[in-house]
């Protein structure tokens, strides 16, 4: 399987990348979730699993700017994992080991434990109950996650003060909006996981700016059919940021050119008019974005689109067009970026009315697309298959298709080109 980029890509796995900002929102790591097949729940791999989550979390889970090397991959172990070494495959400087708390630590576990954070892994404790774990296995733990519906502002003083002197990062698991990030924060939690990022923060009678609704505005002439190599070339070369990056673009290593590509009308013609066109999408929800936001929101969206347009093209699909689903895809977070309702954005967009009605949350045969990169970006397997059976589609080429998005989208973002 080929991405845009020539990357060879074949998975037969299900996974999800969730990220973990820290306190300012910018990412800390990536959490996988991992499932082998529809049929396996667990956590335990084989060696041919561990192959899979090597190419993965090297070559796919990368964050996107490239001054963030480093930034840790979280990844969930059985016991049996951790008695077999498995994590020995992953890089030690940028692999967390999850494990689960347990009341009692068996001597031949905890030797297993302490010879991994000897070889300079991190150990993250998931789902932190007071009471039911054992003080060895905290002593052990570098990062502690505790899970915050259900709880109030006294329960997690409570949950907090179980661990007395743990010498750990507080982590926050499953963040659902910014009131929750925002006490989790007054608390002393220093990483934060969960879709709080996704969430608008709606401010009633506030209206986007005029100059950002005129930026969605001109960039409705590039879902014209055809291009025209002039006009495209005179518009992008009017505006030094953009031009800047598309030669920086064009000559990063994800091209491996053996010449330097030096004008605007040859770097067009390279990447052709619909690779010229979802680039500069890329670079419009860039622009748009308030710079208080994090970089995740626009990474996620090149994701989403580009998911979900090799889905559709890989499965030959015919009643929805691959470009259509990329678009939807790449606005589904607009009003999260911009803090302004969907209904109020849609009207800027070159879309077709029924893709509108999708991303207003109205369900029609757009809206399960939608659902089913938003499956594979919390780990909703069950409703992954069912979405799969809907639409008549095989979850190994859907799991592939995911695997090539992470692909292309690492590939804009690693580069100037992708973020400036």
């Amino acid at each position: 399987m080929s991405t845009d980029t020539g990357t060879q890509i074949y998975v037969d796995t299900f996974f999800a990348r969730q990220p973990v900002f820290d306190a300012d929102k910018h990412v800390f790591g990536y959490e996988l979730l991992y499932r082998k097949s529809p049929l396996e729940k667990s956590a335990n791999f084989s060696d041919k699993d561990v192959a899979t989550l090597s190419v993965i979390s090297t070559a796919l889970l990368s964050p996107p700017e490239p001054n963030q090397a480093g930034k840790k991959i979280f990844i969930h172990f059985s016991r049996m994992s951790i008695l077999s070494d498995v994590p020995a495959a992953l890089a030690p400087q940028t692999t967390v080991i999850e494990v689960e708390p347990v009341a009692e630590l068996p001597a031949e576990y905890e030797a297993a434990l302490r010879a991994v954070k000897g070889k300079g892994y991190s150990l993250a404790l998931n789902h932190f109950i007071p009471g039911e774990c054992t003080p060895k296995l905290l002593e052990l733990a570098d990062i502690v996650f505790i899970d915050m519906p259900g709880k109030d502002e006294a329960g997690l003083k409570a949950t907090l003060a179980e661990l007395g002197t743990c010498q750990c990062l507080l982590a926050a698991k499953r963040v659902e909006d910014d009131a929750q990030f925002q006490l989790a924060k007054q608390l002393g939690f220093n990483l934060f996981q969960g879709f709080f990022f996704e969430k608008p923060i709606i401010v009633p009678g506030r209206k986007l700016p005029s100059n950002k609704i005129t930026r969605l505005n001109i960039y409705r002439t590039l879902e014209k059919d055809d291009m025209d190599l002039e006009e495209l070339t005179r518009n992008i070369e009017s505006d030094v940021s953009i031009s800047f990056r598309l030669l920086t673009f064009i000559n990063s290593l994800a091209f491996g050119l053996r010449y330097k590509v030096d004008s605007i009308r040859h770097a067009i013609m390279m990447l052709g008019w619909q690779q010229i066109k979802s680039w500069l999408w890329l670079v419009v929800l860039s622009d748009v974005m308030p710079a208080d936001k994090t970089s995740e929101l626009p990474y996620l969206s090149s994701i989403r689109a580009k998911f979900l347009e090799r889905a559709a093209h890989n499965h030959h699909v015919q009643s929805v067009s691959p470009d259509t689903l990329f678009l939807m895809g790449l606005f589904s977070l607009l009003e999260p970026m911009l803090d302004t309702p969907m209904r109020e954005l849609v009207g800027s967009l070159p879309l077709d009315d029924e893709v509108k009605a999708a991303l207003c949350g109205e369900k029609n045969r757009y809206a399960d697309w939608l659902s089913v990169a938003r499956c594979f970006e919390s780990g909703d397997w069950s409703n992954l298959d069912e979405l799969t059976r809907t639409l008549g589609l095989d979850p190994i080429t859907v799991a592939s298709s995911y695997c090539e998005a992470l692909v292309w989208a690492k590939s804009l973002y690693e580069q100037p080109a992708g973020n400036a």
